[in-house]
């Protein structure tokens, strides 16, 4: 993936925020080292959440926090993305959720300043990979191939968070017979299951 001319959603730089919760000042730390946002006077990161930001500067930003911190720091980074977000009309259940992420994904980042999908025309830039949904006929049960540039303990979190919000028996797990982006592989595969 060619990143150098995407961008991400200022808003979603909120989501390292809140993971660190009353640790902010390590996470801001490594934003404003790697060019994300200025400095208030409290030394924590402010950001416009409107604005784009170099989507390979925030993808720095994973890499260091995993490097420093850990994969389960990146891992409560996933699961802080849907707490608060709000859902559109058609997100009722775990598969309508499921599939929305993709969606959601290409809204919140912009090539060249466009964002990468739009409500209004249904269009889709590709560009930046995506999060795929396929239902398990007959199972209570949905497999999702990640082939984007997040880490994969980020995803699977998301995912995680994702599932739970509207089946709270959801568990993922990463399907092991399959590529991991840990190991080089292009995608990485989740298996979504709840009772």
């Amino acid at each position: 993936m060619r990143l150098e001319n995407v961008q991400v959603l200022g808003a979603n730089l909120s989501n390292v925020l809140n993971a660190f919760g009353s640790f902010q000042l390590l996470a801001s730390r490594i934003m404003l080292e790697e060019g994300l946002g200025a400095e208030s006077k409290e030394g924590v990161v402010q950001f416009d959440k409107d604005r784009w930001y170099p989507v390979t500067r925030w993808l720095a930003t994973f890499e260091r926090i995993g490097r420093e911190y850990g994969e389960s720091m990146l891992g409560q980074v996933g699961l802080a993305v849907p707490k608060n977000a709000i859902f559109p009309p058609f997100v009722t259940d775990i598969d309508s959720a499921l599939k929305s992420v993709d969606i959601a994904y290409h809204m919140n980042h912009a090539l060249e300043g466009r964002p990468m999908f739009s409500p209004a025309t249904g269009t889709m830039t590709e560009g930046i990979g995506h999060y795929g949904y396929s239902r398990v006929p007959g199972k209570k049960q949905i497999i999702c191939e990640c082939n984007n540039p997040y880490p994969c303990p980020f995803d699977l979190h998301l995912l995680q968070a994702m599932a739970q919000r509207f089946e709270v028996t959801a568990t993922v797990a990463h399907d092991t017979t399959k590529p991991c982006r840990k190991q080089g592989g292009p995608s990485c595969t989740y298996i979504v299951k709840w009772v």
